[in-house]
């Protein structure tokens, strides 16, 4: 059975995972670097705003879950965070970790903008190794660790997405962060429509025409 995370789990894990591949000089992180590298605008969709509160819940968690390790060696000033992201996958193999590290980072992506971003963090041969590797995960007998996002319109490639948070991780990246509700526009023009309608009707009729 697939560890469940919800979104900001995701980000964390993701974040710790490229980080350990990308700037190895300052892994395991701090928790202030790990806030930066979750709220950072690049190589993120959505982009996130998480405050300490978040975050140190969502570590917290994935401590419970066995995916994150808290390191406080004899001297130092504040704890660090690693990632056991072998746990989560049952697997080191680089180009997994890669391909399932960036679609956690950034929601549904094609198999060329997995291979693109990537490239700092594994090497595939090409677009259709990526490709390959998405279905053999799609094809999985128990427990599966990818899908195919359904063909939104215009769009002219398949997407994937992590099964780690469910459904919730299908969603556009756009879509993906929960927007304020907003009052039924079409109620409000129905609305301003009467309004204007008795305003007109009561002018015409005390203002009939003249000849």
């Amino acid at each position: 059975m697939l560890i469940e995370l919800n979104s900001v789990e995701a980000r964390v894990l993701g974040s710790l995972v490229e980080k350990s591949l990308t700037t190895r000089e300052i892994y395991p992180l701090t928790f202030n670097s790990l806030l930066n590298a979750c709220n950072q605008k690049t190589s993120r969709e959505p982009v996130m705003t998480l405050d300490t509160d978040s975050l140190g819940k969502a570590v917290q968690t994935l401590i419970e879950k066995g995916l994150v390790e808290r390191l406080q060696s004899p001297g130092d000033r504040v704890p660090k965070f690693r990632h056991d992201m072998h746990k989560l996958l049952n697997s080191d193999a680089p180009k997994l970790i890669g391909a399932i590290t960036v679609l956690l980072l950034r929601g549904p992506q094609t198999p060329g903008e997995i291979k693109g971003r990537t490239e700092r963090l594994c090497e595939f041969s090409g677009t259709a190794e990526v490709e390959g590797l998405l279905q053999e995960l799609c094809a999985r007998a128990e427990d599966p660790l990818v899908a195919r996002q359904p063909r939104q319109p215009g769009q002219k490639e398949v997407r994937y997405y992590h099964l780690f948070s469910g459904a919730a991780a299908a969603a556009p990246a756009e879509t993906a962060a929960a927007l304020p509700v907003q009052p039924d526009r079409l109620d409000q023009l129905e609305k301003r429509v009467e309004t204007l309608e008795a305003w007109i009707s009561a002018h015409v009729d005390h203002h009939p025409k003249t000849e």
